[in-house]
């Protein structure tokens, strides 16, 4: 059976996964836009334009999805509407604390109003704070139902559809390029623009972000890119990586005498044992110290690079290579010991390094951390029980996980500290 039938079932499980929870998420978030306030937490627009890539690339069905789309964006907004007719203003101060909706947003909102009813519910959809308070502004101003009706058919077809388009003309791009380079890839750079779409939307509403930060989600977005690349290479018989990967396991067997050998296997093993001990005693202190978001970088961090590198090995079963120096019975593919140590040392750098004032330990402590990640991952190459694309895997999957963790607790924490502030 060749590679490539292991690229087709892990496309066909994605989108399986797609098409079963794809249409009640873009119901419910598109849904829930339109609810006051709490509108303002959820990507609907975002779920839309997804929405119309899927359905050019053959996985959502036009008519479904169009069907949804309008019918979740009017119900929302009419939700709202009652919702403004029946408590007021009154409501919107109490909750919006927890929201982050200021005083200008619902000026804005109450000003386009004040010029006229019909536009203003078509044009607040074009941004996010107004499109969550329109729906519930028009009901608190007590306008006519028949009114509100006639507006929001036509403000909520125009803007599903509308997205829907987007989203299509972008899949049409990704099946031009599909001839050129592996779906696979494509499937990456789509969930690379994605990504770094949700950042963007994220900062710009909530502000949690930090320069630095910008920085984690390059290294997010490149890691998700080396792996896909990974995978669809190395899986692909005779590619430029498989060839790569044979040429690296033949230099070691001829070249790597037993010295060097009983190094590697101590970098390997002493890696291990001491990720283990490092962060046993990293986590109580985190603890102890009640340093919860450290706590949850790490765990997550870690405990998610885990899940998914069991994941990968059971799901493409890559045999080691023949000529190994230990034996060892478990799938190739990818590295366990490069992920983890990736994973362990990110997680680690990140939560260290800002609390170093001296600039030469911080920078001191980076390469530090990085030559252990390389001299680890090298080590299992070294002993010939991975392939080198096996770790190159192991490393893009660590830092991909690490990275992805980090930006949801900030995230996460960012909207909790200001709800405290707040």
């Amino acid at each position: 059976m060749g590679y490539s039938h292991y690229i087709s079932e892990l496309t066909k499980f994605i989108e399986t996964v797609a098409i079963v929870g794809g249409y009640p998420f873009l119901f419910l978030t598109v849904l829930l836009e339109g609810v006051p306030l709490l509108g303002t937490l959820v990507p609907g627009h975002v779920s839309i334009i997804v929405a119309g890539f899927l359905i050019r690339v053959g996985v959502f069905n036009i008519w479904i999805t169009c069907i949804l789309a309008v019918a979740a964006a009017v119900l929302g907004d009419y939700i709202g509407f009652v919702l403004g007719k029946k408590y007021g203003l009154s409501l919107i101060d109490r909750l919006r604390p927890y929201f982050f909706v200021t005083s200008e947003h619902i000026a804005k909102v109450q000003r386009l109003i004040d010029k006229h009813t019909g536009k203003s519910m078509i044009l607040g959809r074009l941004s996010p704070i107004t499109r969550a308070l329109m729906p519930f502004m028009v009901g608190a101003s007590h306008t006519d139902d028949k009114r509100f009706w006639i507006f929001n058919l036509i403000g909520g077809s125009i803007w599903a559809i509308g997205s829907i388009i987007l989203g299509y003309a972008f899949g049409a791009g990704f099946q031009a390029a599909s001839g050129f380079t592996g779906k696979l890839i494509l499937v990456v750079i789509g969930a690379s623009l994605l990504i770094a779409w949700g950042y963007r939307f994220v900062n710009v509403r909530f502000h949690v972000f930090k320069k630095y930060e910008l920085f984690v989600l390059i290294m997010n977005i490149l890691s998700l890119w080396g792996l896909a690349q990974t995978i669809q290479s190395t899986l692909l018989e005779r590619s430029p990586l498989w060839f790569f990967d044979h040429s690296v396991n033949v230099f070691m067997a001829e070249k790597i005498t037993p010295l060097i050998a009983n190094i590697a296997a101590w970098i390997s093993d002493g890696g291990a044992l001491f990720m283990f001990v490092a962060g046993v005693i990293g986590l109580v202190f985190f603890l102890r110290k009640k340093m919860w978001r450290s706590v949850s970088v790490f765990l997550v961090s870690i405990c998610s690079t885990a899940i998914m590198m069991d994941f990968l090995k059971e799901f493409f079963m890559r045999a080691r290579p023949e000529n190994a120096l230990q034996i060892l019975t478990d799938p190739s593919f990818p590295s366990g010991h490069a992920a983890i140590a990736a994973a362990f040392f990110l997680a680690m750098m990140y939560l260290l390094v800002p609390k170093i004032h001296s600039w030469v330990k911080r920078e001191l402590l980076i390469v530090i951390g990085v030559i252990i990640i390389i001299a680890i991952g090298l080590s299992r190459v070294v002993l010939n029980v991975h392939w080198s694309s096996d770790v190159i895997a192991g490393w893009s999957l660590g830092v991909f996980c690490t990275t992805a963790t980090i930006l949801l607790v900030r995230y996460i924490g960012g909207i909790i500290h200001r709800q405290i502030i707040e």
